[in-house]
């Protein structure tokens, strides 16, 4: 039972994530298919700097 309360590692910093190895990835926020997992704080700031924002859809702010 030991392996169910491992949690995923940030493949960016290395800091212990939120999701556990067991969770299934479509549930996970931040999991880049063939890297692995980030936490919170690296997705953010990979979020920022893919769209220059942090907000769920830009595209749709842009239009007041």
């Amino acid at each position: 039972m030991k392996n169910e309360e491992e949690y995923d590692i940030c493949v960016s910093c290395g800091k212990t994530t939120s999701y556990k190895k067991t969770d299934h990835v479509d549930f996970r926020y931040g999991y880049i298919e063939g890297a692995g997992q980030l936490c919170f704080v690296c997705s953010q700031t990979r979020k920022l700097h893919k769209t220059g924002s942090y907000d769920i859809d830009p595209e749709w702010t842009r239009y007041g």
